[in-house]
């Protein structure tokens, strides 16, 4: 990987592609989360290659996962902000979309889930990263630029804003 990494950083188109692939998936999971549309994560996927690869002589780290969502979610931000998109991702398909590939996710096998449709993004974007993404504690923390006990706080409310809303939601359906 040091190599491949070497060969990125000096522009090598072939380094790129290899990079591209290993991480294409995971990035297309996480826009697809934060936007609930195939398209929208399509586009914010690509996005997020142009700019890496375009960025590539910059990459001051050895964390290229993370270097690689940090891009991902400024730009998933960016468009949240053009387009004020609702971030959503479906909780009881979560363990299936974590092993779905790229071509495998399709509008209608995720359906909306109400349960995240209130949970503040501050709470939402970390979860994420750690459940669905498998990232750890330290990368997400640099990745949002938050202390780690920060992140850390941010992941247990998420879960318990999840866990109340699921027993409300229980409660009403009773």
């Amino acid at each position: 990987m040091e190599d491949l990494l070497k060969e990125f950083k000096s522009g090598n188109e072939k380094a790129f592609i290899k990079i591209m692939n290993i991480y294409k998936e995971e990035v297309f999971r996480y826009m697809y989360l934060l936007s609930g549309n195939r398209e929208t994560a399509e586009e914010l996927t690509q996005e997020t290659f142009v700019k890496v690869y375009f960025k590539a002589k910059t990459l001051k780290t050895d964390n290229l996962k993370g270097w690689i969502f940090a891009i991902a979610r400024n730009i998933a931000r960016k468009e949240y902000n053009k387009r004020k998109l609702k971030k959503i991702f479906p909780l009881s398909d979560i363990k299936n979309l974590k092993k779905a590939s790229f071509d495998e996710i399709s509008s209608d096998k995720i359906l909306i889930n109400e349960l995240l449709k209130e949970i503040p993004e501050k709470y939402k974007t970390p979860l994420l990263m750690k459940e669905i993404e498998g990232l750890t504690i330290e990368n997400i923390s640099k990745i949002l630029k938050k202390p780690i006990g920060t992140i850390k706080s941010y992941i247990f409310r998420g879960k318990s804003l999840l866990k109340d809303r699921y027993k409300t939601m229980m409660e009403v359906k009773k």
